[in-house]
């Protein structure tokens, strides 16, 4: 496992841990829009929309920064397809 600072990931042999980015929010609406994990959770809106997502999107990094919160989203290292959050 390698921890890049800078870039603020953590690389495996098959995955890629990096911080979630704008280009993330359809892949984060599709998977939120999911009523099972929303009704066994306190936070999540149902429907989820494109909009929750981009402002769920849009702390994250000053969360990082911040040492107050680390949500990182777990892609694929190959293909960069998002797997969960």
């Amino acid at each position: 496992m390698i921890y890049d600072h800078q870039n603020k990931t953590i690389t495996t042999k098959r995955l890629v841990l990096r911080l979630f980015q704008k280009s993330d929010a359809a892949e984060v609406t599709k998977l939120c829009n999911n009523y099972n994990i929303y009704k066994n959770t306190l936070y999540l809106p149902y429907p989820y929309s494109m909009e929750d997502a981009l402002l769920w999107i849009d702390h994250h990094l000053d969360n990082f920064n911040a040492d107050k919160l680390y949500k990182f989203a777990i892609t694929d290292k190959e293909r960069g397809e998002l797997y969960g959050l």
